[in-house]
């Protein structure tokens, strides 16, 4: 009788082995494809052709976004405010730069740069800039990332 009662503990076990084993050795992404997928969507916050409200589409809705001296911002509507209040002052000419990712199951994780240059509106010498980040993105269901959290801080 005691043979019996250990065995529906072996069987589910060995089968919660093999499930964990099976996920480690089929994950349902990859750094390689997340990174391209980041790369497109910094180009995208790169691009001045594109609108404000079109490059949301690259955020989720419950987003957070915390940028120097500014209050913390978490809803798309208020997001593109702050960028249209910024785009009053000039123009930001940036480029960013992944310098470090971690792929997760349902985030991927990125420390990164922005150089640029910004050309004040009011026709004075333009200023250069560079930045740190971090950058959380959310994995959607069809394994796309969009921008969730985003942090970051001029360089001294």
């Amino acid at each position: 009788m005691m043979i019996y009662n250990r065995i529906p503990i072996f069987l589910v076990l060995s089968f919660l082995f093999l499930q964990c084993t099976h996920i480690e050795e089929n994950p349902k992404f990859s750094l390689e494809q997340d990174q391209k997928s980041v790369k497109a969507i910094l180009e995208v916050l790169d691009d001045h052709s594109i609108s404000t409200e079109d490059k949301m589409i690259v955020w989720v809705d419950d987003l957070v976004h915390m940028a120097p001296n500014h209050p913390l911002i978490s809803d798309k509507p208020t997001l593109i405010a702050h960028i249209e209040k910024e785009k009053e002052y000039g123009l930001a000419d940036m480029k960013h730069e992944i310098l470090e990712m971690h792929s997760y199951d349902k985030i991927v994780v990125m420390h990164g740069s922005v150089t640029g240059m910004f050309y004040p509106s009011n026709m004075q010498k333009p200023v250069a800039f560079s930045t740190k980040n971090m950058f959380v993105f959310r994995r959607m269901e069809d394994n796309s990332l969009k921008i969730w959290k985003v942090i970051f801080n001029m360089n001294s």
